[in-house]
């Protein structure tokens, strides 16, 4: 029952950071992986990123609010986000866990420090494509 305690304060601090600064899931998915040893690594993954699509859910719905949205551009993106995710999710349930463990690991110490050593990291929007080109980029390369 203490494991539910830790793991909530770990998904508020997740999300909280997460609302300021993004990367979110480097704070609960080794929380996850740490206070739940005995689920798959499908089932934590899961997890995550059951709470990640709620708060970019609500975090999105904020957004549109205040600034014009490109769907011709995000839609297509979108379609193409819940294809690959299935594949992923697919590929992590293949992949046997004694493998997947370690490897989580070291990509987790591997974004979270590029995330601190690049200090203007995600301060600077530049698009550098225009609104046809932006939604070209973002389908399938053979249509």
């Amino acid at each position: 029952m203490i494991e539910i305690g830790i793991l909530c304060f770990f998904a508020f601090f997740a999300g909280f950071i997460d609302s300021i600064a993004g990367g979110g899931g480097l704070i609960q998915l080794p929380a996850l992986f740490i206070f739940l040893p005995h689920l798959s690594v499908a089932t934590l993954f899961g997890t995550n990123k059951l709470a990640s699509i709620a708060g970019t859910s609500i975090a999105s719905v904020q957004y549109a609010r205040h600034i014009e949205i490109n769907w011709k551009a995000t839609l297509p993106a979108t379609c193409a986000a819940l294809v690959f995710s299935f594949f992923g999710a697919r590929a992590v349930s293949i992949i046997d866990p004694k493998v997947m463990r370690p490897l989580v690991l070291f990509m987790l110490i591997a974004i979270a420090l590029y995330t601190f050593i690049q200090k203007d990291f995600g301060t600077l929007h530049a698009p550098k494509l225009n609104t046809t080109n932006n939604t070209l980029s973002v389908l399938p390369q053979g249509y």
